[in-house]
């Protein structure tokens, strides 16, 4: 399949061809043809000048302002990128290409919610595009692994961790009681979490552990909509069919998406008679989507606030009505979990990011939830366009950030290439896999791979390095980043790598010129592994002073991180 910026090549060659020089147009035809040509090169520095050149005689040219963004991106400047997509993409309202690359540049700047809806304008302008498709669900996917590796970073995070990992298993069963079970071990104070455990028991029939379960959810979640779930199936379990149903109804009043998703999981040894009076179980027994039971709880409109509104979980209130403003965070989170529980997740994924800080767990739970479901969407649809290339790379993509099975996934990427050997970017995400599954040899001959098919792939490079600076191939790793630094000059990463090469090679001097403008203008340093080697460096070049500086630095940041561990374990947010 083809890249993005291939695309974008191609384009800009048909126009250079088809133009007609003549006076001006011949001065912006020659810029264009300039700056296509160092950008094919990844001589961004070179490119960006021309194309801005060319932008000033036509300042709405979508081709150009696409290029010149592009540039920008890859240049290590998102900030100054947004502009020139933004007007490619208005430019060409039915192009989906510049809607991706805004996508990337709003992920370069952290700004999540607004990547989310231009990956998901790019596939809407092109439904049938790949290219689309696998960007939206490559972003989500690195979304899903960054929020889990921040979850992980804490006991609590860990137990949403667990409900998860439990979401996607089935009713019914015993690992996803007993995954429910760890969760509220980890954190019991999880919204609605000893309901939805009891409802997980229920359908076991451990009625006891239900019985229990239902004693906390009381205690601690008496009006979570799970623990009235839970007290209906208890109330049906007992024959209490009248109390139950009354249960059940009050759901219904709440939301009815609730009321539905509950009648059609209701166990079916838990059913009465057909003539026993309800209209409730007429829907349970049917599986009913369109019950006129749950139609008839639809709530109408209490002009009650959104926090209450929330708290009693009316989630259709809290969906109905415009999107709040940008500067109301907790109406955005509130939307977000509301929309995300009766399964929208394609507009709750954008509200939930906008609101996250409002409720980090929650928000990260639900985020998880429907970056999954999204993944999956788009793997589906990719099948049903008999795409198996891109199926292929997508399920290898889930196995690696959602699952967390490196030698499965490499398996799918092998079957990709094989009916692909020629796309560098399959091989860049094989030598992920084996990089993640510690074979190095074999990430490293699947980033020359990549880099044989395309010597300007950074993040081929950027895993050479990895590679070869973890058996201690300095030499080969310090090739790697002057290529690297000859493509994106600014990029703190590899002048940081540079140093610690320089350093570890026996170079004290490049080394401290490359280590300390770095960290003199703040470059992260969590454990002062950098500024020891820092002072190491300084000090076989005899400046005692300034190693001492150096080495006390890295002895107060090592015992910052001991004391309080990692600052940030997502490194997407």
């Amino acid at each position: 399949m083809r890249s993005p910026l291939e695309w974008v090549c191609l384009l800009a060659a048909l126009f250079v061809g088809l133009a007609t020089p003549s006076g001006a147009q011949s001065d912006f035809d020659s810029l264009v043809q300039k700056g296509t040509a160092l950008s094919q090169q990844a001589r961004y520095a070179e490119a960006i000048p021309v194309l801005q050149q060319a932008r000033k005689l036509q300042p709405q040219h979508y081709l150009v302002n696409l290029l010149l963004g592009v540039d920008l991106l890859r240049s290590g400047r998102p900030t100054d990128a947004i502009k020139p997509l933004q007007v490619a993409a208005e430019a060409d309202r039915k192009d989906a290409t510049a809607m991706g690359y805004l996508g990337e540049a709003h992920t370069a700047l952290r700004e999540f919610a607004l990547a989310a809806e231009s990956f998901q304008a790019a596939v809407l302008r092109a439904p049938q595009s790949e290219e689309a498709l696998l960007a939206w669900a490559d972003f989500g996917l690195e979304r899903f692994r960054a929020i889990a590796t921040w979850l992980r970073s804490s006991a609590k995070g860990t137990a949403v961790v667990s409900r998860v990992q439990a979401e996607g298993m089935e009713d019914g069963t015993r690992s996803r009681e007993s995954m429910l079970r760890q969760s509220a071990d980890k954190d019991p104070d999880q919204p609605g979490i000893w309901g939805e455990l009891g409802v997980a028991q229920v359908q076991l029939g451990l009625r006891a552990d239900a019985e229990n379960s239902l004693k906390i959810a009381r205690d601690r979640q008496p009006t979570s909509s799970s623990t009235w779930q839970l007290q209906a199936l208890m109330e049906a379990a007992s024959g209490n069919w009248g109390e139950a149903e009354a249960r059940l109804q009050a759901l219904g009043s709440r939301s009815p998406a609730t009321l539905t998703k509950v009648l059609a999981a209701w166990p079916k040894i838990l059913l009465p008679d057909p003539v026993t009076p309800g209209s409730v179980w007429h829907c349970a027994q049917e599986r009913s989507l369109n019950c006129p039971a749950v139609q008839a709880t639809n709530p109408k409109s209490s002009g009650k606030g959104s926090d209450q509104l929330f708290a009693e979980e009316r989630w259709e209130q809290l969906a109905e009505g415009s999107p709040p403003r940008a500067n109301e965070p907790t109406l955005w989170y509130q939307r977000g979990v509301a929309l995300a529980q009766f399964g929208d997740c394609a507009r709750a994924i954008p509200a939930l990011e906008r609101g996250f800080n409002e409720g980090a767990l929650t928000a990260a739970f639900w985020l998880e939830i429907c970056y999954g479901v999204e993944s999956e969407q788009a793997a589906a649809r990719l099948q049903s366009q008999g795409n198996e290339e891109a199926v292929h790379q997508l399920r290898g993509d889930m196995l690696l950030r959602m699952k967390g099975d490196p030698a499965a996934a490499v398996a799918e990427y092998q079957e990709a290439r094989k009916r692909n050997s020629k796309d560098p970017d399959l091989c860049e995400r094989l030598a992920q896999a084996y990089l993640a599954s510690g074979d190095m040899g074999s990430a490293k001959q699947a980033a020359d791979d990549a880099l044989a098919l395309d010597q300007h792939r950074m993040l081929a490079l950027r895993l050479l390095v990895v590679v070869n600076m973890s058996e201690r191939d300095y030499l080969e790793a310090l090739m790697a980043l002057k290529r690297m630094l000859a493509m994106d000059p600014g990029n703190a990463w590899v002048r940081a790598q540079m140093g610690t090469a320089y350093a570890q090679s026996g170079r004290p001097e490049e080394a401290v010129g490359y280590l300390k403008p770095l960290l003199d203008a703040g470059y992260p340093d969590e454990k002062g592994a950098l500024h020891a080697m820092m002072a190491g460096a300084l000090r076989k070049l005899g400046r005692e002073d300034e190693a001492n500086n150096a080495a006390a630095e890295a002895a107060r940041l090592a015992n910052t991180f001991q004391e309080h561990g990692q600052r940030s374990s997502d490194d997407h947010r």
